[in-house]
């Protein structure tokens, strides 16, 4: 079956590896950005604020069957450096937006056999990390959003969170800047390696089928074990 396949965030690496997975399977995808620099790798590219308007979400298929949610923020300061606007500026792009989105394309959502909708949360959500109170603070609340959700729209609704550990993309670039920097950060994960954009697509992909695989309310680790493992 062909699915309509909505990525929010649909400029980052780990969005743009999501389409190309979905449209080598023959899928129609809808990609939105605030940046229209990669509008060109989408046969349906919209412009869009998660936090602004949404009224650009008007004109998609009644049936979307899979939402990814993408942007996201590395922002690590110690508690001292950090103000209550940086908190309030990651809550608005990694929750805020999300919830925004999610209330908006319900319907389209929730149309037909339902949908699965994959979320990004990150390993520091629940794993203790220096630096990281204000990014483990916003996806904490997106995944309790996610699991409360989950129970609210099941049986038509699947949701489920990606949790990955560093990734090797644009987002992480100024944390990955040197090859001694990315060897440092490979040798802290059991795997002795960091991720790849295309590696967490592809957990993120396989979940957009977790409706029809008995998948849902589900965080999944995608971080070389850091989190499990010492």
């Amino acid at each position: 079956m062909t699915k309509n396949i909505l990525i929010i965030g649909g400029n980052s690496d780990i969005g743009l590896e999501i389409n190309n997975l979905a449209k080598a399977e023959g899928h129609s995808v809808y990609g939105t950005s605030r940046d229209e620099t990669t509008s060109g790798n989408y046969d349906n590219f919209i412009y869009l604020d998660p936090n602004k308007s949404l009224d650009a979400l008007d004109n998609i298929p009644e049936d979307i069957h899979g939402l990814v949610y993408c942007p996201g923020t590395i922002n690590l300061k110690s508690l001292q450096r950090l103000t209550l606007e940086d908190v309030k500026a990651e809550m608005e792009v990694n929750f805020y937006g999300a919830f925004n989105v999610i209330k908006k394309v319900l319907p389209n959502l929730k149309k037909n056999d339902g949908a699965s909708v994959v979320l990004f949360s990150t390993v520091a959500a629940n794993t203790g990390m220096p630096m990281h109170s204000s990014i483990a603070a916003s996806k904490s609340a997106l995944e309790g959003f996610a699991i409360s959700l989950a129970a609210e729209l099941a049986p038509r609704v699947a949701i489920n969170c990606v949790a990955p550990s560093i990734v090797d993309t644009k987002l992480a670039s100024h944390i990955l800047s040197t090859d001694e920097r990315k060897e440092a950060s490979a040798q802290r994960h059991p795997l002795k390696s960091i991720g790849t954009s295309k590696s967490i697509a592809t957990s993120a992909y396989f979940l957009l089928s977790a409706k029809e695989n008995w998948i849902t309310g589900q965080v999944i680790s995608a971080d070389g074990g850091l989190s499990t493992l010492k």
